[in-house]
C-alpha cells in the first residue's frame, strides 16, 4: 500500500482534511496511515475530495468504535472520544461538502385514468354500467372482457 502527500492532488487534499499527513504516524487505530488506494476508493465512490474526507472520518469512527478504552493506574486513554471526534468531523464535512454514499435509483409514477383520477376530468371517462365476458382468448392466454356502457 502506498502513501503520498501532495496537496495539489485529491488524495493529498483528503489527507490534509483528515490530518493524515505524515508517513509512518498514521491515524488508524493501529498507528498506520490510510493508503492511497483506500482514499482513492472513497474518492471514486463519493465523487469529490470533500465528501471522500467525510467518508474517511466515518470509516475511522467505525474502526475506533472497535477499540476499547485503556486504563492503567492513573493513566487513561479514552479511545471512545477519538471515535466521537471522527464522527463529529465527518458530520461537519458532510454539511460542508455533501455526499453520503452510493444511493442510486429511479422513480416511476403511474397515471390513473378512470372516474376517480385527478389527471383526467371525470366527465372525460364514461362509467361502466355492466360487463360481458365473451370468452375470447388472446395471444396472452387471457380472456377478453367487453365493457358495455
Amino acid at each position: 500500500m502506498s502513501f503520498t502527500y501532495d496537496t495539489t492532488t485529491d488524495i493529498g487534499k483528503v489527507r490534509f482534511a483528515i490530518g493524515d499527513v505524515t508517513s509512518g504516524t498514521g491515524i488508524k487505530p493501529d498507528g498506520t496511515n490510510l493508503s492511497d488506494e483506500e482514499i482513492q476508493l472513497l474518492l471514486t465512490r463519493e465523487g469529490s475530495w470533500g465528501a471522500a474526507a467525510a467518508a474517511c472520518c466515518e470509516t475511522l469512527a467505525v474502526w475506533f468504535a472497535r477499540v476499547v478504552n485503556i486504563g492503567v493506574g492513573p493513566r487513561r486513554e479514552d479511545l471512545g472520544a477519538i471515535r466521537q471526534a471522527y464522527a463529529d468531523q465527518a458530520a461537519r464535512l458532510r454539511l460542508q461538502y455533501g455526499g453520503g454514499g452510493v444511493a442510486h435509483g429511479f422513480s416511476a409514477s403511474t397515471i390513473r385514468v378512470d372516474g376517480y383520477s385527478q389527471d383526467v376530468a371525470s366527465d372525460a371517462v364514461t362509467p361502466a354500467l355492466n360487463t360481458v365476458d365473451v370468452g375470447t382468448p388472446t395471444k396472452y392466454g387471457s380472456r377478453v372482457i367487453y365493457v358495455i356502457t
